[in-house]
């Protein structure tokens, strides 16, 4: 009965949100302290460093299923999954690499209002670009494979940097742990955040979780079904991964520049930030950093739109 509830209730936080045009919240721009202020996290967290960012804005949620359908049925696109490449989903305890696994099949339940999954990060750029198209934008990339290119100046969609995602994830740079704070995924006594928690553990008997905390969703949630953060963006710190614009380079924050920092200019990996419904807890703070080849697709990743200010 509590799933059920949550359930009904999330399905019409979520169309009360997708009223909103771009689903985009505003984001100030600021100064903050970006890293792990915390001291216990991987190495790539460090040092902590100062960064201004321009104004911009963030999607309210990561990008849904019935979003991308959309996409897909305009445009005839072919995700890299369904391109004989398969996608990484969850078999019981293990992951296992499935043929038939894609945004359509992730291997568990899911519909149109949950964050799309088992896509790539140049499935999400395709999508920016698309969106851009049909809303009369200047779109922002360019290139193809490993030249691929990001006009910031563009007034159209793409995906956030990794400092843009931090600070918006810290509610404009508060020096907070989690999206929610420094402790249980609460935020004025509401659930917060699809973690893991007991409905991970019943699902797949694991430990380290939110103890006595229960989201109702072993699997992904509906957009929008938690309390949002205090600058109005959800599921900021869990549900699912979320590729961002930058190059991954563990080293970076030692010669990241202040202002308005984009990432390395090359690399292997591309960066995602947040955490997956039943990732480690660590993974869940607002520092922590994540990778992987602009290819890869997995059950627990997706995406989230922004956009800059055109000054």
């Amino acid at each position: 009965m509590k799933t059920l509830f949550i359930c009904v209730v999330g399905l019409l936080l979520w169309l009360g949100c997708s009223r909103v045009p771009g689903d985009l919240v505003f984001v100030e721009g600021g100064t903050f302290e970006m890293g792990n202020e915390f001291g216990e996290g991987d190495e790539d967290e460090f040092p902590v460093h100062e960064v201004k960012l321009d104004s911009y804005y963030i999607g309210m949620h990561e990008v849904t299923i019935g979003q991308f359908r959309d996409f897909v049925e305009a445009s005839r696109y072919v995700t890299t999954a369904e391109q004989d490449e398969g996608a990484s989903v969850f078999i019981g305890k293990e992951v296992e690499i499935r043929l038939d696994a894609s945004w359509r099949n992730p291997y568990y339940e899911q519909h149109d209002s949950h964050p799309v999954v088992c896509v790539s990060w140049y499935d999400a750029i395709a999508y920016c670009n698309w969106r851009s198209e049909r809303e009369g934008l200047e779109k922002c990339y360019s290139g193809s494979g490993d030249s691929i290119y990001c006009d910031f100046a563009a007034d159209g969609y793409r995906l956030p940097t990794e400092a843009e995602w931090e600070y918006a994830a810290r509610s404009r740079g508060r020096n907070i742990k989690f999206a929610w704070g420094d402790g249980e995924p609460y935020i004025d006594g509401r659930p917060a955040g699809n973690t893991r928690d007991e409905a991970a553990r019943r699902e797949w008997q694991i430990t380290n979780i939110w103890e006595g905390y229960d989201d109702g969703y072993a699997n992904t949630a509906p957009a929008c079904t938690f309390a949002p953060n205090w600058l109005g963006v959800h599921d900021i710190s869990g549900n699912v991964y979320e590729w961002v614009w930058d190059w991954y380079d563990e080293k970076y924050y030692e010669r990241s520049p202040r202002d308005n920092p984009h990432g390395p200019p090359s690399g292997e990996m591309r960066a995602c930030r947040d955490a997956g419904f039943a990732c480690a807890i660590r993974h869940e703070a607002v520092a922590s950093r994540g990778r992987g080849k602009p290819s890869l697709t997995f059950s627990w990743g997706g995406f989230r739109i922004a956009r800059s200010k055109m000054k």
